[in-house]
């Protein structure tokens, strides 16, 4: 019967004509055979194309959108905004601006790229009050010294305000670094009693260490952070009785620093060698040096052995805090933006994700414990030392800053009768002076005045040493007319004499030195227009801290001025020095301390 095909519905097979069951057998293949494999896969791939290229356009446009949004937020570019910091915080706060820089929003129509360069204290110092030296990049917007005194400093130095904002933003407390046994014996001694241990020369025996002699406490600001000055601000705070300024702790100050080792540089890295060096640490060079806690855990990290070679020791009394504060600065020639984003990133390195990186580098962070170290143990510490303003932190910091040369104005009593040693008191008195100027840098600044029982005069003019005086360098016209004195008798006019001294010293103040007037006599002051309360109002009247001048005073025997001269010494931040006789090697000590 052949091939059929399967009935609509409602029909059957033996029902249908010939010609419609053809029809339906045509329709029935159609049904069967269906769309063509090749049909399908020819819309499927137009379809995918339309897709990728609907696809692309999209991205296309959304990355053309962000870029002209990033242009709209940039539109005048990139600015880079100076950050200087002391070495010993500078690689912490370089690693925060990549931070920072990586996710910081633009200012305004500006991005900004914060740039951290290390630099010195005293090299900022420098560059701010004058011209700003090119190898430490663009003059910064921001400045991270190792304590606000620094800022003190620059302010006092500035010819306009430069500053606009001080916050601290870490600690670290100032230490000694010294040998294990030295800081056994030292124990709970403070502050005050560095000036005598370092000057006594056999002070450290005293202590049960033999052969040692005195402290050889080194107080290095080059290459350094504030250590050193910190160190002399709680010695002269320390020290200065109650009532009286800042200031009057100088002269403990000046004994300090004048007793320290002498070293071919007075850089850190100098004092650390020579502490470190010597297989005897009774015999070394140095028995102390004066650093920061973060500065010896970043010198003692990775040192083998350490504990048994150097140790930490903290004076007792309140503590020198090194505070690390933001410094804004003020600059004509900076943008807004430029300022704003000095600003903002201070305030970003304060939040705490940020003060962890100072932490893991030996910083002291509230609320974050420090590294743990065998020499350096982050003790608890005392309150922080109160500090004075800041014309009296410049006045302390001056004591200590290097400089081309003091300014000394020496007032010299020709009434030194007596022979000591075959030739008068005053000639051995007019020889230690000229060889102590002959030590003397070439810019060094030294004048001369003599007194009688008469009258007081200027017989050289203060001035720098290299400076023409009637065709020969003032050092040389100095040597001829202390050479040239012979002495007078008949009483002393020093009271009334220092007044025109100090007044004249005053006057003629020169900014960045060390300005003092040395005064040098046997008493008794004979002159009585004025007298010793005299003496004493008028200097307590006439200090100025912006214009910071001592009075240094070397007294013969038994003056009985010896008060007076005392009192005006510690008012003024100088120092006083009894000798007994121009013979003794004290005296050309006492000059040396006092003539520098």
């Amino acid at each position: 019967m052949g091939r059929h095909s399967l009935p609509e519905p409602g029909e059957s097979f033996g029902n249908a004509p010939d010609g419609d069951r053809q029809h339906r057998r045509r329709r029935l293949d159609t049904t069967r055979r269906g769309v063509s494999p090749g049909v399908i896969a020819a819309l499927v791939a137009l379809a995918v194309l339309i897709g990728g290229v609907i696809a692309w356009q999209s991205f296309s446009d959304a990355m053309s959108q962000r870029s002209q949004d990033a242009a709209r937020k940039c539109v005048q570019g990139t600015a880079t905004v100076a950050v200087v910091a002391d070495p010993a915080i500078a690689d912490s706060v370089a690693a925060i601006a990549e931070t920072y820089n990586a996710d910081a929003k633009p200012v305004g129509d500006i991005c900004v790229d914060m740039a951290v360069t290390p630099a010195t204290s005293d090299a900022v110092i420098a560059g701010l009050s004058g011209t700003w030296p090119a190898e430490l990049g663009e003059r910064p917007a921001l400045w991270i010294p190792a304590s606000s005194m620094s800022s003190a400093r620059l302010q006092a130095v500035a010819s306009e305000e430069i500053v606009s904002d001080v916050r601290s933003l870490i600690t670290s407390p100032v230490v000694l670094a010294v040998r294990p046994q030295l800081a056994e014996s030292l124990g709970q001694r403070e502050w005050p009693a560095l000036p005598e241990l370092q000057t006594n020369p056999t002070a450290l025996e005293a202590l049960n260490l033999p052969g040692w002699g005195s402290l050889r406490l080194a107080l290095p600001v080059g290459g350094a952070s504030d250590a050193a000055y910190l160190v002399a601000e709680a010695v002269a705070a320390t020290t200065t009785p109650a009532g009286a300024p800042p200031t009057a702790g100088l002269g403990a100050v000046s004994a300090l620093l004048g007793n320290q080792p002498r070293l071919g540089d007075n850089s850190a890295d100098q004092a650390w060698n020579s502490l470190m060096a010597s297989a005897d640490p009774a015999t070394a060079p140095v028995h102390a040096v004066a650093m920061t806690e973060q500065q010896l855990f970043s010198r003692v990290s990775g040192l083998q052995g350490a504990k048994d070679t150097v140790a930490q020791w903290i004076p007792s009394g309140p503590t020198a805090l090194a505070d690390y504060p933001t410094v804004l600065l003020s600059d004509p020639a900076m943008s807004e933006e430029q300022i704003s984003a000095a600003s903002e990133f201070a305030r970003f390195m304060g939040t705490p994700e940020q003060l962890g990186t100072f932490a893991k580098a030996g910083f002291r962070v509230p609320g974050i414990n420090p590294p743990a170290g065998d020499v350096v143990s982050f003790p608890a510490l005392t309150p922080a030392l109160a500090n004075g303003d800041e014309a009296m932190r410049a006045a302390v910091a001056t004591a200590v800053s290097p400089v081309p040369g003091a300014a000394t104005t020496v007032v010299l009593s020709q009434s030194l009768a007596g022979d000591e040693n075959g030739q008068s008191r005053l000639a051995n008195v007019a020889d230690a002076l000229s060889n102590r100027v002959r030590a003397l840098p070439p810019n060094a600044v030294v004048g001369l005045w003599t007194f009688d029982g008469a009258d007081s005069r200027p017989v050289v003019t203060t001035g720098a040493l290299s400076e023409d005086l009637a065709g020969e360098p003032r050092s040389a016209a100095l040597s001829a007319t202390l050479a040239g004195l012979t002495p007078t008798g008949g009483g002393e006019v020093s009271f009334t004499t220092l007044r025109r001294a100090y007044s004249e010293a005053l006057a003629n103040y020169r900014p960045g030195q060390p300005n003092s007037v040395l005064v040098i006599t046997a008493g008794p002051h004979t002159d009585r227009t004025l007298d010793g309360t005299g003496l004493q109002n008028f200097i307590a009247g006439a200090i100025d801290p912006n214009r910071p001048v001592a009075i240094n005073v070397i007294d013969f025997g038994a003056d009985p001025d010896r008060p007076v001269w005392e009192a005006v010494s510690q008012l003024s931040g100088g120092s006083y020095q009894e000798i007994a006789t121009s013979e003794s090697p004290d005296l050309v000590a006492a000059i040396a301390r006092m003539l520098s």
